[in-house]
C-alpha cells in the first residue's frame, strides 16, 4: 500500500514538473528576452528565450561559442572589459539579427558565485519598443517647443509690425509731397524700402507660428514662379550665384490650387536660395544646374498604396519640385532642416535661418505635404498642394491714387497706439476723407452713439480694452448696418474670420501701404 501510494504521488509530482517545464518553456519561447550563462572561457553554456529574434541564430549555433561573437565589433571590447571587472553591469548596443537588419538591445549581466562551471549569467533584452517610445517622446517635446516658439514669434511679429508701420508707411506719406528735395526723397525711399524688407522678415515669423490664416485665392503655381523670376528679388539672388543655371520643367496645363500668393512665393524664394547655396559648393565640379519643376500629381484614392502610406488624403495634387546639385544633406540633419534657426550655411547669405521652416509651415497651412530626399548627388524637395480645379480670376489692374480718393465720407479709426492712429488719419485725410480717431473699443461705441460714421477702421488687438472682435459684436447691436474694415499687426486670425462672418469687411495687415488702405476703404464704402 505504501509503495503504491508512493508511486501515485511520484507520478503526480512528475506530471506537475512536466507541466511546469512546458509552461516555463512556453513563457521563455515567447519572451523577447534572451537569457544566457557562460563559463570561464566566456563561451555560452545555457541559452533560453528566442535567440533567432535577437541574433538571427538558433540556440544550438550559440552553445560553446563566445557570447561576444554576436555583438558588433565596437561593443565586444566594452563587454569583455566589464566581464574582467567581475561585477554586475549593463550596456546597450545594436545587434545584427539578419541581413541588413539591426536590433537595439540592452545587456544585463552579473557574476555567478559558487558555481563549478558558469561564471556569468544575464539577459539580452530587445529595447526597440522602448527606443521608439523615447523617439516619440523626443518628437513630442520638440513639437511643444516649436509650438511655444511659434506663439512667441506671433506675439513678437505683431509688436514689430506696429513699429514698422511708422518706418514703412510714414515715408510713403511724406513722399506724396511734390516739393520734396531730391536728396530727401531718395532718403525717404531708402527708409521705406528698408521698412518693407523688415516687414518681410516679420512675415516669416508669422508664418512659422502656424496660428495664422491668410486670405486664400485661386492660384496657379506656374504664374507665381514666372512672376517671381521676372522680379527684382530673384535677379538679386541670381546675380550672387552667376555660374548656376536654372532648368525649368513647368506643366503647361497645371491645375489651380487655393492658397496665399505671398506665402507660396516666399516658399519658392526660400527653396531656390537653399538650392543656390547647396549647388554653389559644387559648381566648380561641373554641374551647376538647379531643376525647378511643376506637375499635376497623381490622384490619391482610398486604396492602400504608396501614396496613402505617405499620409496623403484622397484627392488630386499639384507638385512643386526643386532639385539642387549639391553634396546632399547629412542623414543626421535631415530631421532638423525645418527647425527654426537651424542652418549650416553662412548667415550672411542665408538670412535668418527661417527659410525652410517657412516652406514647411506654408505647405502644412495649405493642407499639403512636403518630402525631402538627399544623397551625394543633391537634394530634392517635393511639395504637394491639394487641387482646387477653379478658373483663375481676371487680373486686377494697378489702381492709381486718384481712383481711390474719397468724397468727404466720415471715418473712425480705432487703435490703442497713438502712432498708428496718426498714420491712419494722415493717410485717409490725404485721400479726401473726414477722419476721427479713438484709443479703444469703449470710446468707439460712445463716439458712434453720438456721431454716426460711414466706416470704422478697427484694430483687432487692443491692450487694456475690449478686443476688436468684441467691439464689433457690441457695435452690431447698436448699428446693425455699420460698415467696418479690420486691421492688425498679426496676419488674419480666428477673430478676424469671426468678425467677417458677422458682417465686417476687408482685413488689412500692418504695415499697410497707402494703396492697401485706400483700396480697402473705397471697396467697403462702395460695396
Amino acid at each position: 500500500m505504501i509503495n503504491g501510494s508512493f508511486i501515485i504521488l511520484l507520478r503526480s509530482w512528475i506530471k506537475s514538473i512536466e507541466s511546469f517545464m512546458k509552461e516555463t518553456e512556453l513563457i521563455l519561447s515567447n519572451s523577447k528576452d534572451l537569457m544566457w550563462a557562460m563559463d570561464s572561457r566566456l563561451n555560452v553554456t545555457v541559452i533560453c528565450g528566442d535567440p533567432e529574434h535577437i541574433s538571427g541564430n538558433k540556440a544550438m549555433a550559440l552553445i560553446d561559442k563566445p557570447l561576444a561573437s554576436i555583438l558588433p565589433e565596437d561593443a565586444r571590447g566594452q563587454f569583455n572589459i566589464c566581464i574582467r571587472e567581475n561585477r554586475p553591469f549593463s550596456m546597450e548596443c545594436l545587434i545584427s539579427n539578419g541581413e541588413n537588419s539591426t536590433l537595439p538591445v540592452q545587456i544585463l549581466a552579473e557574476p555567478i558565485h559558487g558555481s563549478v562551471q558558469d561564471t556569468f549569467h544575464g539577459i539580452i533584452r530587445d529595447i526597440s519598443d522602448q527606443k521608439k517610445l523615447q523617439s516619440l517622446e523626443k518628437e513630442l517635446n520638440r513639437s511643444k517647443k516649436l509650438k511655444n516658439l511659434g506663439r512667441l514669434a506671433g506675439s513678437v511679429a505683431h509688436d514689430l509690425n506696429n513699429i514698422l508701420t511708422g518706418i514703412a508707411t510714414y515715408p510713403e506719406i511724406l513722399l506724396l509731397d511734390e516739393n520734396l528735395e531730391p536728396k530727401i526723397r531718395k532718403s525717404l525711399t531708402i527708409i521705406k524700402e528698408s521698412g518693407r524688407n523688415a516687414s518681410a522678415v516679420v512675415s516669416d515669423l508669422l508664418t512659422i507660428s502656424r496660428s495664422i490664416r491668410e486670405n486664400c485665392q485661386v492660384l496657379n503655381i506656374n504664374t507665381i514662379i514666372e512672376r517671381f523670376m521676372a522680379g527684382p528679388e530673384f535677379k538679386k539672388i541670381k546675380a550672387a550665384y552667376g555660374k548656376i543655371e536654372i532648368e525649368m520643367h513647368l506643366e503647361p496645363e497645371l491645375l489651380t490650387i487655393s492658397g496665399s500668393y505671398m506665402h507660396i512665393e516666399k516658399s519658392i524664394m526660400h527653396l531656390l536660395i537653399n538650392a543656390f547655396e547647396e549647388t554653389a559648393a559644387t559648381v566648380d565640379c561641373g554641374n551647376g544646374t538647379i531643376m525647378l519643376s511643376t506637375a499635376n500629381y497623381y490622384y490619391v484614392d482610398r486604396k492602400k498604396n504608396e501614396n496613402t502610406e505617405k499620409d496623403l488624403s484622397p484627392g488630386e495634387y499639384v507638385m512643386l519640385e526643386v532639385l539642387d546639385a549639391g553634396k546632399g544633406i547629412p542623414e543626421e540633419n535631415l530631421n532638423r532642416i525645418f527647425d527654426p534657426f537651424f542652418t549650416k550655411n553662412e548667415m550672411a547669405r542665408s538670412g535668418t535661418g527661417l527659410g525652410l521652416t517657412v516652406v514647411k509651415n506654408t505647405v502644412l497651412n495649405h493642407r499639403g505635404k512636403i518630402f525631402v530626399t538627399s544623397d551625394e548627388n543633391g537634394t530634392k524637395f517635393t511639395l504637394l498642394f491639394p487641387v482646387l480645379r477653379s478658373e483663375l480670376p481676371m487680373a486686377n489692374q494697378a489702381t492709381a491714387l486718384d481712383e481711390i480718393k474719397g468724397n468727404g465720407e466720415t471715418l473712425l479709426v480705432v487703435d490703442n497706439l497713438a502712432s498708428q492712429r496718426k498714420i491712419a488719419e494722415t493717410i485717409l485725410k490725404n485721400l479726401g476723407y473726414k477722419v476721427f480717431s479713438v484709443a479703444d473699443g469703449i470710446h468707439a461705441l460712445d463716439f458712434i452713439l453720438q456721431t454716426p460714421v460711414d466706416l470704422l477702421i478697427l484694430d483687432m488687438v487692443m491692450a487694456s480694452s475690449i478686443s476688436g472682435l468684441e467691439t464689433y459684436k457690441r457695435l452690431k447691436k447698436l448699428r446693425p448696418d455699420q460698415k467696418a474694415i479690420l486691421a492688425s499687426g498679426h496676419s488674419e486670425s480666428e477673430d478676424v474670420l469671426k468678425a467677417q462672418s458677422i458682417g465686417a469687411g476687408t482685413f488689412v495687415k500692418k504695415p499697410y501701404t497707402i494703396l492697401d488702405m485706400g483700396i480697402a476703404v473705397k471697396e467697403e464704402l462702395d460695396g
